[in-house]
C-alpha cells in the first residue's frame, strides 16, 4: 500500500466510525461546544500552549479522553491491529477499517475552517502535543456530525476481520514485532500494561524461568 492510507482498528465489528461526541445520549451540538470550553479553560490550569488554535486543543482533548467530534486513526497498519486485539470486548471478531487519504482530505488548522465550521469529514494532522501520538502515528478523522456513523465509499471493502480465536495468536504475534503498549503508549503507564500482559500470560521477561 501506498502511504496514502490511514487505518482504525476497532475490538468488535459492531463498533461504528462514530465520534465519541455524538455516541450514547442524544447529541446536542450546544453541550458538545460548552464542553470544549470548559474544557479549554480548565486545561490551561495544567498545560501551556501558547498560539494554540481549537484543532490543538481538541486534539488534546482526544488524547486525554474527552468526548469529542474526532476519530483516532494511524499510518501504521500493525498498530491498528494492536488496538484491533487488545481492546475490549475480547471476545468477538475485531476489525481493521484502511482509508485512502486524497489531498483535499486534509484540514489546515491554520486557513481551514474551525473544528465546529466543517462541512464535511476531513484528517487532521495534530501537533507534537504528546509523545504518545508520536508514538502511534497518529492522526484525527473531523466529522461535523458526530452523532452519524460516518460509512464513505470503500469502507466494507477496505476491511480485515481478525476472528476471535485468533486474536491473542495476532496479539503475539505483534508483540515479537515490537508492537506492544509500552511502545505505543510510550510512557510508564504503558510500559506496565505491557509486562502485566506478559507476566499474566507468561511470555518473554514476564514468565518464570
Amino acid at each position: 500500500m501506498n502511504s496514502r492510507w490511514v487505518f482504525r482498528g476497532c475490538a468488535s465489528k459492531a463498533f461504528e466510525c462514530k465520534p465519541s461526541a455524538g455516541r450514547g445520549a442524544e447529541f446536542d451540538p450546544r453541550h458538545e461546544r460548552q464542553l470544549f470550553q470548559d474544557f479549554k479553560r480548565e486545561a490551561r490550569l495544567h498545560v501551556a500552549m501558547p498560539g494554540a488554535t481549537d484543532w490543538d486543543w481538541l486534539a488534546l482533548g482526544q488524547h486525554y479522553g474527552l468526548p469529542t467530534r474526532l476519530l483516532d486513526w494511524t499510518t501504521n497498519p500493525l498498530i491498528a491491529c494492536f488496538f484491533a486485539v487488545a481492546s475490549q470486548p475480547a471476545n468477538e471478531d475485531a476489525i481493521v477499517y484502511a482509508h485512502p487519504l486524497g489531498g483535499s482530505s486534509m484540514i489546515d488548522p491554520e486557513r481551514g475552517p474551525g473544528p465546529f465550521e466543517i462541512a464535511e469529514v476531513g484528517f487532521l494532522l495534530p501537533s507534537a502535543l504528546a509523545p504518545r501520538i508520536a508514538s502511534q502515528k497518529g492522526l484525527f478523522s473531523a466529522h461535523p456530525d458526530p452523532a452519524s456513523a460516518w460509512t464513505p465509499p470503500g469502507m466494507a471493502e477496505n476491511s480485515f476481520e481478525i476472528p476471535r480465536d485468533t486474536r491473542a495468536v495476532f496479539q503475539r504475534n505483534l508483540f515479537q514485532l515490537g508492537v506492544d503498549a509500552a511502545h505505543i503508549w510510550a510512557s510508564l503507564e504503558g510500559v506496565c500494561l505491557s509486562l502485566t500482559w506478559q507476566y499474566r500470560l507468561r511470555i518473554g521477561l514476564g514468565a518464570a524461568l
